[in-house]
């Protein structure tokens, strides 16, 4: 048996989860791996409403979807993000379920609407399955760590946040050194990166990638904006 979570990871969290049901409804999933029929809640996005937009977070009016984001087959605990559920390769399914195995033993029943501690096992289960599920593994690995990063914050476990934004900002870098990214995506993955960078105090990742949006032409004026927020952000960094 193995243990899913990094050795930083305590366990017994309490999230602040908020169930509203004006954002969610219950879906019925059919799971790819192993064809299991089964229903589960799920955020209803066009229902969310965005109170401040940003790069590394969005934050919404009454309901955070990030706790309700993993969709985890009750069967075999295949999980994913919803939108990417049904999008992985499908001759991989024997290779997600090797991945699994040795995890099974030790998981929480499965519950239709998670808990603080369900949301946690979801998204490492997540990040299994994204290692040899996708295509572009980097860049859904690079999601899962990112918004587990601020799920701990959420947690206030302030090393496993750092933790978890180390791992994303790695797992950025690595997506933007070996993935093929459409060039008007690549100011995103670059911004993203840069301030993960400045979050975690790796400076001199943090200028290069920051500087990148700043002359990249397909960037927007919000992205460059928020370019300049964090070099800014690196500069006082610095001189301290």
């Amino acid at each position: 048996m193995s243990n899913l979570y990094p050795d930083g990871h305590k366990g017994g969290y309490r999230l602040p989860m908020k169930e509203d049901k004006a954002y969610m409804s219950v879906g019925a999933f059919q799971c790819p791996v192993c064809k299991a029929d089964f229903k589960a809640l799920k955020i209803r996005d066009v229902k969310l409403i965005p109170l401040r937009i940003g790069e590394l977070r969005t934050a919404f009016k009454d309901v955070e979807p990030l706790y309700y984001e993993i969709t985890t087959c009750p069967k075999c605990f295949y999980s994913a993000q919803t939108i990417l559920f049904d999008k992985i390769i499908f001759s991989h399914r024997k290779m997600i379920l090797e991945r699994l195995a040795p995890f099974l033993p030790s998981l929480s029943p499965w519950l239709e609407t998670p808990n603080s501690d369900a949301v946690f096992e979801r998204y490492y289960l997540a990040l299994q399955c994204a290692a040899v599920g996708f295509s572009d593994h980097a860049l859904v690995e690079a999601g899962l760590w990112l918004k587990l990063s601020n799920i701990y914050a959420d947690a206030e476990d302030r090393e496993m946040e750092q933790y978890a934004a180390a791992e994303a900002q790695k797992t950025y870098i690595t997506a933007f050194q070996t993935v093929r990214i459409p060039p008007q995506k690549n100011p995103s993955l670059c911004l993203r990166a840069g301030m993960l960078s400045v979050k975690i105090g790796d400076l001199r990742t943090a200028r290069d990638f920051l500087y990148k949006v700043k002359v990249d032409v397909n960037s927007t004026r919000v992205q460059k904006d928020a370019a300049d927020d964090a070099i800014n952000d690196l500069k006082a960094a610095e001189a301290k």
